[in-house]
This record gives C-alpha cells, structure tokens and sequence, in this order.
C-alpha cells in the first residue's frame, strides 16, 4: 500500500509527518508526503491507499473507501477536544462515519468519543498518541536548535507564544468563522450555540491577549539585555503586538520559523492555553502559564494547566529569575497528561506504522509516477499566481498570503535536510530516497 499525507501547514506539521513516514519506512511503506496535489493523486487512483487524514473532509474519505482504500484520522491539533463544548465533540466524533479507524492522542480523548458513536465502532479508536509530539523528547533537541535564532537573540530569551487565533485572525473574526461554515465538516462554526461560544471566547481573548502584552512591555523594562520574542499563533494578525510594543526594542514579535525552533533555545516561554506550553514542558523548559483573571472561561483548560500558574507580571519575574522547572514539578506535569497523550510512555509513530502495516496485509504496495511537463506547469502556473495575487490590497491579499504562510515553496533538498536531521537524532531509522513528484509533493521510500 501506499500512505498519503497531505500537509496543511509546514511549520506545524511537516517534522511529524516526516518522523511517520520514517517508522512507515521501516515497516515497508512508502509515503506520499506534500501539498493539495496528495489528495490528487490519491483521489486519481484505483490503488490501494492508506490515507492520513487530518482535515476531516468527507468527499475525499468517502472516495478512498469506495476504492478499497484505508482512512486513518490523525489529527495534527484538535485533540484537546475535552475542553470544547458538545458540539464541537460530537463533529469530531461524526468523523467515524467516513474513516475505518481514528488514532487518539489518549485514553481520555478516546473515553469521549466512545460515548458519542456506534458501539460497534468503539474497537475504531486507537489510542496511540500523535507522532510529532515524539519529537519532545531530548535527543531531537539539538534538531529544532535554530543557529540563526541563537545568534540574533542569544539562548536565553522570554519568548511568549500567543494562540488568539479567534479574536486576532489575520482574516478577521466574521470573515473567518463565515468560511469555516461553509465547509461542510465545519458546519458547525455556523450555527447559533457554537457562534455564542465563539464570542465569548473572544473576548476572553482579547483582555488576556491585552494583559499578556502588557507582561511583555514589564519583562522587557525589567530585562534591557534580554530579549523578549512574541510569537504570535500562525493564523494570528502579528501586527497586533507590533503596533503596542514599539516603547522597547528588545520586543521583537516574528511569526517566522516554527514554534519549536524558538523553544528549543529559550530561557523561559510564557502562555496562556497554547499547546506549545505543553510541547515546552516536555522539551525540559520553564513553563509559565499566564493567567491575569480569575476563571478561564473560554480557554482550553487542559493547556491552561501546563506550567506554573502566574498572575502578575512581578509573579513572572519571580519564576523566571529561577532558571529552570523543578523536577518534581516536571514530573507532576507528565502525570497529569499521560492520560491525554498516549507519547509520554509510548513511541505514536511505531504505535500507528504498527496499525498502519497490519491493514496492509495482503495489500500490493504501488509507487506513484511523476506528473509530466503539462501537470507540472499547472501546479507553477497555481502557484505563480498566488505570489502574484498575495501583492493584492486588502482582504483578498490577506487571504492568499494566509494561504502561502500556511504552505510555502517546500524544495526536495529541505525534505532531504530533515529527514537527515530526524535519523542523526536517532540512527536507528532506517534510510530512505526521496522523489519529487511534482511542486510540493514528493515521495518517500524505504531503501
């Protein structure tokens, strides 16, 4: 069989990808690893497929069954779904419809949806942790270590990561939340309970957003050879915090690289209720949860209880002052989220390369070919005029240079260049070649 992973946002998702398609590797398989042109491919074909799907999109899934295929959910960021409201649990839930299985970060995850599908389909989930939360551990520290990072801003800056996506989208709040809707496995951002929720969390948003650049004008005060780095969340207006920090310029608020390139060489990373206070804790960080308010209504309060709880700027400073999370703290922490997060006493990518080789028993394993000069000018030709239209004034600008953030030009030699960095963190995985099917879509095979 084939594996397919189509990639929504590189800086999020392409490592664990690349980290799964290595574990497949191993067992045999090779993986289709790229951009829209994945569900292209796969859609094409009458070859059997296993697809890695993480963006619930029913008319695909439906496809790959039709054709024999196998469709695993994988979901690369909605799993805190035990702090979401009914509704949003139960259209996760409705994704058992058009998948043969769903792989749960934890037991916990998996205990709610067991309550809200089919009980002959309970033996569907599979609890097996997600794979890019794998790459926490210490040996793949030194692979997110960003030399560029490290020389600009020195290796102990406060770096504060904002997830405020709903009140602070680059698109804006209506416009966003109207697009959702229309897709129909987001039709749930349209109806009147869910869009009553959203509101309020915006507000949450805003004032904690609010407090939280006020923490980073008093850091930046009571720190001058420091730097302070706000890392807005990428679907984030980063302007938002440019525009009220500019009295210190030893703020510096950037949206480039990934989140874990900033953590790996940070003193101390500030949040709110991001999943990186959790990818921080784990990577042996000191964690500080920010929270000005009494109540969280309208967090994710699973991740608002990563770190130390802190209520004031001085707080902050207190924590920060001590250098590092105590062990004992640390191992609190791993407690409380084993039962979320099936990778802090299990390896996700064996656990679903395991689940992934056992449905391809039987199965023929098929390599898919290049697109030809006519398929390949198409997808320049799409992505050409991208650039081009991303120059545009105004919303339509804004949504297409969105678009681009979210999935950039990916070359063959980056590809080749983590998967090198992913094996020297641990050699034992085993080699493999890389192919450039077309622009953003590349195929990886075991040697």
């Amino acid at each position: 069989m084939l594996c397919a992973f189509q990639v929504e946002i590189i800086i999020r998702e392409l490592d664990g990808v690349l980290y799964q398609a290595l574990h497949l590797a191993d067992k045999g398989l090779p993986s289709l690893v790229g951009d829209r042109m994945v569900n292209a491919y796969i859609r094409s074909t009458t070859e059997p497929v296993i697809h890695f799907d993480s963006d619930q999109h029913e008319g695909t899934n439906t496809d790959i069954l039709k054709q024999g295929g196998i469709v695993l959910n994988l979901n690369s960021e909605g799993q805190g779904f035990v702090d979401d409201p009914p509704e949003m649990q139960r259209n996760f839930a409705s994704v058992i419809d058009s998948v043969t299985g769903i792989c749960v970060w934890g037991q916990r995850q998996a205990d709610i949806l067991a309550s809200l599908i089919p009980k002959d389909r309970v033996n569907d989930l599979h609890v097996t942790g997600h794979p890019a939360f794998d790459l926490l551990a210490p040996e793949f520290t030194q692979y997110y270590r960003n030399e560029a990072i490290v020389e600009a801003h020195g290796d102990d800056y406060i770096l504060i990561n904002t997830s405020f996506g709903m009140f602070n989208h680059e698109m804006g709040f209506d416009y966003y939340v109207k697009m959702l809707s229309k897709m129909d496995e987001w039709k749930v951002y349209g109806t009147p309970e869910h869009l009553e929720q959203l509101r309020k969390r915006c507000g949450h948003q805003e004032r904690t957003a609010l407090a939280m650049i006020e923490l980073a004008n008093q850091l930046a005060e009571a720190n001058p050879e420091r730097h302070i780095i706000i890392r807005p969340h990428p679907a984030e207006n980063a302007d938002y915090y440019t525009d009220k920090t500019t009295a210190h310029q030893n703020i510096i608020v950037t949206k480039n690289g990934s989140a874990r390139e900033w953590i790996a060489s940070a003193g101390a990373v500030i949040h709110h209720d991001c999943t990186t206070g959790m990818e921080a804790t784990l990577m042996g960080k000191l964690v500080l949860q920010y929270e000005p308010y009494e109540g969280i209504e309208g967090s994710a309060t699973l991740m608002a209880g990563i770190g130390h709880r802190t209520t004031t700027p001085d707080e902050a400073l207190a924590h920060i002052q001590t250098g590092s999370m105590p062990e004992k703290t640390m191992q609190e922490i791993h407690r409380k989220l084993a039962p979320y997060l099936e990778n802090i006493t299990h390896n996700a990518a064996d656990s679903v390369a395991t689940l992934a080789a056992g449905y391809a028993t039987n199965s023929h394993t098929w390599l898919p070919d290049p697109l030809g000069f006519w398929g390949n000018a198409k997808c320049w030709r799409k992505y050409l005029s991208k650039l081009l239209r991303a120059k545009q004034p105004g919303r339509n600008g804004r949504k297409v240079r969105y678009a681009l953030n979210k999935f950039s030009r990916l070359r063959k030699t980056e590809v080749e260049r983590r998967l090198a960095g992913l094996r020297k963190a641990q050699p034992d995985l085993p080699e493999v070649s890389v192919k450039q099917l077309c622009l953003n879509t590349f195929l990886i095979e075991p040697l």
